[in-house]
């Protein structure tokens, strides 16, 4: 007789804690939406924090961007950076923090190695392309897989099938998980990032991410696609991502780019690797 397979309903089903975001965040996120908050608001919510603000501060006058005098203030630095890129590096260390979980079949250095990169080059990506705004996909990079975390905390022994499944046939983590489940890691990070009340174009890019007949934005799909791409061929990978580095040929289309745009792009990720081991050193300090 043929087992059924654990169903999306069954995995949230086991998740006894749902992972949070600190309060902090969640209001900060709520502000950055809001058109009618100001610096000041923002600035006297994260004061709430001295151990978010101090490392907002650390990642700020850190050289990733290259400011020609230290910021001293969070309000300072919300003024120069802006309320979304506070918002991203808040977001960063806060969902880095929020899951540490270890297990023998799933590399956590490299999975946030490959979150941080993806992040970094999203934002780079989102720039190039005149996305409105470059730190949805920096936020959308680092959120992409995290429904592979609530599967190595919730589904420990599935998802080392789900590796094994994908080291033996070359073979995406997402295809592999769906032969295992009847869902994914993508269907999963969707849903925490809902229940994190973020914006609906994350939620939907990361239920989405693979998919760009049914995405609601393409072009954030798209620099999802063209990320994840860039990290395959420079072999910055997570458990589980065993498929050989392909992309739909739309992608292209919907960025706008050409294949000579490629050469320039990789010549950016060693770039991004150190702009990410910056983000992780601030986060774990």
């Amino acid at each position: 007789m043929t087992m059924s397979k654990a169903s999306f309903e069954d995995i949230i089903e086991r998740i006894h804690t749902i992972p949070s975001l600190p309060e902090v965040v969640t209001q900060v996120v709520r502000l950055v939406n809001d058109p009618k908050s100001s610096a000041g608001q923002i600035e006297q919510i994260m004061s709430k924090d001295a151990g978010m603000a101090a490392k907002i501060l650390r990642m700020v006058n850190s050289v990733y961007y290259g400011l020609k005098e230290p910021v001293r203030d969070l309000e300072q630095a919300i003024a120069i950076l802006g309320f979304k890129t506070i918002r991203s590096i808040a977001l960063s260390i806060s969902v880095i923090n929020a899951f540490q979980q270890k297990d023998a079949a799933f590399n956590m250095k490299a999975y946030w190695t490959h979150s941080a990169v993806s992040a970094c080059i999203g934002r780079l990506i989102g720039q190039r392309c005149r996305i409105g705004d470059p730190e949805l996909p920096f936020v959308i990079g680092l959120l992409k897989d995290i429904g592979m975390l609530v599967l190595v905390q919730y589904a420990p022994e599935e998802t080392r099938a789900i590796v094994a499944l994908a080291r033996e046939y070359q073979m995406s983590f997402q295809r592999a998980a769906r032969k295992v489940f009847d869902t994914d890691q993508c269907e999963i990070g969707a849903w925490l990032a809902e229940h994190w009340d973020l914006e609906p174009d994350i939620i939907d890019t990361v239920r989405y991410q693979f998919d760009l007949e049914n995405c609601g934005n393409r072009r954030l799909v798209s620099i999802c696609m063209f990320s994840e791409y860039l990290c395959a061929l420079k072999k910055i990978r997570v458990a589980g991502q065993c498929d050989e580095p392909a992309i739909d040929n739309m992608v292209w289309h919907h960025l706008g780019f050409d294949k000579t745009a490629l050469v320039d792009a990789l010549s950016t990720v060693n770039d991004e690797v150190d702009n990410a081991r910056r983000l992780l050193e601030v986060a774990y300090s």
